[in-house]
C-alpha cells in the first residue's frame, strides 16, 4: 500500500490531472503583434504583444494567460486570468487572478481568488470581488437603491 508502486500510481493520477487542467489556448496574440483597439475572446488568450485597448471576454471560463513581455494598456476582463507582464488599467477577474513574479498592475484589481508571487506588483486598490457581490445583494434584498439609502442617511443626520 505504501510501496513505490503506491507512490507511483499516486505521482502518475496527479500529473495526468495537472495536464487536463491546463486551458486549450485558442487565442495567441504573439510577441510580434501590437493591436490598437478593443480585443474580445472565448476560451483561453495567451497575449505575448502588446494591446493598446480593453481585452474582454464574457465566457464564464475564460482564460487570460499574459506574457512576461505582454503589455495591455486598458481594461482586463476574464474568468481566470494568469499575468507575467504589464497591465496599464483595472483587472476583473470573476474567478482567479495568478500575479507571477514579473506582473505588474498599474490599476485597481477586482478578484475573487488571489495568488501572488514575491516581485509582482499592484499600484491600485486590491477588491474582493465576493465581499463586494454580497454587499450588493445585501443592499438588493433590504429593497433600497442607490437614492433611498442616501436619503436615510441625511434623515439619520438631520435627526442628530
Amino acid at each position: 500500500m505504501f510501496g513505490k508502486k503506491a507512490h507511483k500510481k499516486q505521482q502518475d493520477q496527479m500529473e495526468s490531472k495537472d495536464v487536463s487542467d491546463k486551458p486549450k489556448i485558442e487565442t495567441w496574440i504573439g510577441g510580434n503583434v501590437n493591436i490598437v483597439g478593443n480585443v474580445s475572446f472565448t476560451g483561453a488568450c495567451s497575449v505575448d504583444g502588446s494591446i493598446e485597448g480593453n481585452l474582454s471576454s464574457d465566457d464564464p471560463d475564460s482564460t487570460l494567460i499574459l506574457g512576461e513581455n505582454g503589455v495591455i494598456i486598458g481594461n482586463a476582463y476574464a474568468a481566470n486570468i494568469y499575468a507575467n507582464g504589464r497591465i496599464d488599467g483595472n483587472v476583473v477577474a470573476s474567478k482567479k487572478v495568478e500575479l507571477h513574479p514579473k506582473a505588474r498592475i498599474n490599476g485597481d484589481l477586482h478578484y475573487n481568488l488571489l495568488e501572488m508571487a514575491v516581485g509582482a506588483g499592484v499600484n491600485g486598490k486590491l477588491m474582493h470581488q465576493e465581499l463586494n457581490e454580497a454587499v450588493d445583494e445585501a443592499v438588493e434584498s433590504a429593497g433600497l437603491t442607490e437614492a433611498e439609502s442616501e436619503e436615510a442617511e441625511k434623515d439619520d443626520l438631520t435627526k442628530k
